[in-house]
């Protein structure tokens, strides 16, 4: 048996108590009593306690449950619920609403869909409706205030949120929510929303439009948001009062020389920024009357010249370590203003001229220093030019370098000499620990006296307490290397990181390593003076006189000689080593070559010639970071320089 729906005219199953469709009482199977219109067969508990018998309290409990009624909805308690109680319609609009995205909105068209009695329940109204600021500068900022009202009965719950416009309209009232797109609304009257409108960034002049959605369970409503954005007039005479950019171009070119300061001061880069307009000039701002036409190229409003340069490829052949500089013309036929921006792409090509400008045509300068070359090879480098409007040129530039032609004695001695005077300076530096203090004055051994033939010829290793005043005599020196060394690692990082616990723990580690070091050199001492004590027993008298005044220096005289011998002999076989043998030798050497640099190069700094045409890039990327390539310019100079002044011989 089925039932007939009295109002849509549809079949119902025997057993429904309610029309699947429209939610029209049905007669109750085998002639029962009708149930009371709204009435449900079981109560429904929300998760707070509250119990609901009808719709009217199931409506008016998930008004004042406003969140767990959500959070059921999305779960699918209530088309549970509304199943088990033979609430097919009502079970299938539960299912229905599951396909919003915004939980709000979903129980919102849920409640709305039940048959229960109108006007009971919140109600939302706003005031105002529309929202308009009027005209606004850049940078300003304003507050606005939107009243949220409750013309209907309970609680009003819900949410404003910014849907459109959020890079300059934000809520302030929920801030702390953490979520300035958004508030929560909760009342039984009146709440007041705060909003922040914002215009930095924003380009002007220009009209600006937003919106506010207002989802509640007393309604959905939207609110628009709109501004009038004007530009900020520029200030400097004689533009002043220009509002755009293409009205201050205009005015630049019936008087361009007035627009030259304003542009190279940045006066006029500032301004743009002031309106949120991006600046068109990329990368370096050129000078003169040429920063005007970088400027109308970068706007459109002028064609960028065609340029080309006198000679693509530039050759040289230099003599190490000779410098040579040269000339390259850019030029174009039209009757404009050219400028450019070079750069290069090794350390020995040093470009003079990083920014030039000029009518018509720009000489670019720039050096080969062969002096940071290998001698007997071609190199290869490459100066990259980027000219009006973007376009990009490049020279290259290749250098044959020839090692100078040097007599064979100089050639032979020069490694010779270099090595003599280092075995015989650091001799003359142990003297003074080694001999004097722990031989001559700090010495407990009085038999034979110190200082004396007799003393001089006998090993050092032989004398009772020669090792440990010559410790003491020299171990804070690895003390304070080691403090330094990690002085200068912490000052080269990062600022709040290290700390003095470093520096203390390289002095630790350099008193061990000096200590150690100490005793080293007090053992290879007495070795290498071996030769002269055997010239100093053998070819002098010690019975003559045993004064200590005449001896010492004697002593350090035949052991000073002797180490300057075995340095000589360790130059020379260096020296036929070949590449690697001086190279030894430079690292050697450089410690004591840094100080010659400025004076053997010249006039010219040591580092200006790198740096100046790395120091600043072509294009949007502005500035770049040459560190890296400085320090690494300084070292390969100072082994370069060690290599030229003391290996090959310069005087």
């Amino acid at each position: 048996m089925v039932l007939l729906c009295p109002r849509c005219q549809r079949v119902n199953p025997a057993d429904a108590v309610y029309c699947y469709f429209d939610g029209m009482v049905l007669r109750a199977h085998g002639g029962g009593p009708l149930p009371v219109p709204g009435q449900l067969p079981q109560e429904f508990t929300f998760p707070s306690g509250r119990r609901c018998r009808t719709l009217d309290d199931f409506v008016q409990g998930c008004q004042y449950e406003w969140e767990d009624a959500r959070e059921l909805l999305r779960r699918g308690d209530f088309a549970q619920f509304f199943t088990s109680v033979g609430r097919m319609d009502l079970a299938q609009a539960a299912r229905e609403t599951n396909r919003q995205t915004d939980p709000d909105i979903l129980l919102h068209n849920f409640l709305s869909n039940l048959p229960v009695q109108k006007g009971i329940g919140p109600r939302l109204d706003l005031h105002p409706r529309r929202l308009v600021l009027g005209k606004l500068k850049p940078g300003d900022s304003k507050q606005l205030r939107l009243q949220v009202q409750n013309t209907g009965k309970g609680l009003l719950q819900g949410r404003v949120t910014v849907a459109e416009g959020a890079s300059w309209l934000w809520v302030e009232s929920d801030r702390g929510a953490g979520n300035p797109r958004t508030c929560a609304l909760k009342t039984a009257r009146e709440q007041v929303v705060t909003l922040r409108v914002d215009t930095r960034g924003l380009p002007a002049p220009q009209s600006y439009t937003a919106k506010l959605t207002v989802i509640t369970n007393g309604g959905i409503a939207e609110v628009p948001v709109g501004l009038e954005l004007g530009a900020v007039l520029f200030a400097r005479p004689p533009f002043q009062g220009a509002a755009t950019p293409r009205e201050m171009a205009e005015r630049m070119r019936t008087n361009p020389k007035a627009a030259v300061p304003l542009l190279e001061s940045g006066e006029m880069q500032r301004w743009f920024a002031a309106n949120g307009w991006a600046y068109p000039v990329c990368g370096v701002q050129a000078r003169g009357i040429a920063a005007v036409q970088q400027f109308f190229e970068a706007m459109g409003l002028s064609k960028a010249p065609l340029v080309q340069l006198s000679e693509n490829e530039v050759h040289f052949l230099l003599v190490a370590p000779e410098a040579q500089q040269r000339n390259v013309i850019l030029r174009t036929s039209v009757k404009k203003w050219v400028y450019a921006q070079v750069d290069s792409d090794v350390p020995w090509l040093r470009v003079l001229t990083p920014n030039v400008a000029g009518a018509q045509n720009a000489a670019i300068g720039f050096e080969v220093d062969s002096s940071l070359m290998d001698a007997g090879r071609v190199h290869d480098g490459l100066l990259t030019i980027v000219a009006n409007g973007g376009q990009t040129l490049a020279v290259r530039v290749r250098v044959d370098v020839r090692a100078p032609q040097r007599p064979f004695t100089r050639r032979l001695f020069g490694s010779f000499l270099t090595v003599a005077l280092l075995a015989l300076s650091y001799r003359l530096l142990f003297a003074l620990p080694g001999d004097l203090f722990a031989r001559v004055l700090a010495t407990q051994v009085r038999e034979p006296a110190p200082g004396s033939w007799e003393r001089w010829v006998t090993p050092a290793v032989e004398e009772d307490g020669f090792l440990r005043q010559f410790v003491l005599a020299t171990w804070w020196v690895g003390t304070l290397m080691g403090a330094w060394l990690l002085w200068c690692r912490r000052g080269s990082r990062a600022s709040g990181s290290g700390g003095w616990s470093d520096v203390v723990s390289g002095a630790l580690a350099g008193t061990l390593a000096g200590v150690a070091a100490a005793v080293t050199v007090g053992c290879l001492l007495t070795v290498v003076d071996s030769v002269p004590r055997y010239l100093l027993a053998h070819l002098f008298d010690g019975n003559g006189t045993s004064s200590a005044w005449f001896w010492t220096p004697v002593w350090i005289v035949v052991a000073v000689l002797w180490w300057a011998v075995v340095g000589a002999g360790a130059g020379v076989v260096l020296r036929a080593a070949g590449q690697r043998g001086r190279q030894v030798l430079a690292h050697a050497a450089a410690g004591g070559v840094s100080p010659l640099m400025t004076s053997s190069g010249g006039s010219r700094p040591p580092l200006a010639g790198f740096s100046s045409g790395t120091a600043k890039g072509s294009g949007c990327n502005g500035r770049r970071d040459d560190d890296g390539r400085t320090h690494a310019y300084t070292r390969q100079r100072i082994r370069q320089k060690a290599e030229t002044l003391l290996l090959k011989g310069a005087p």
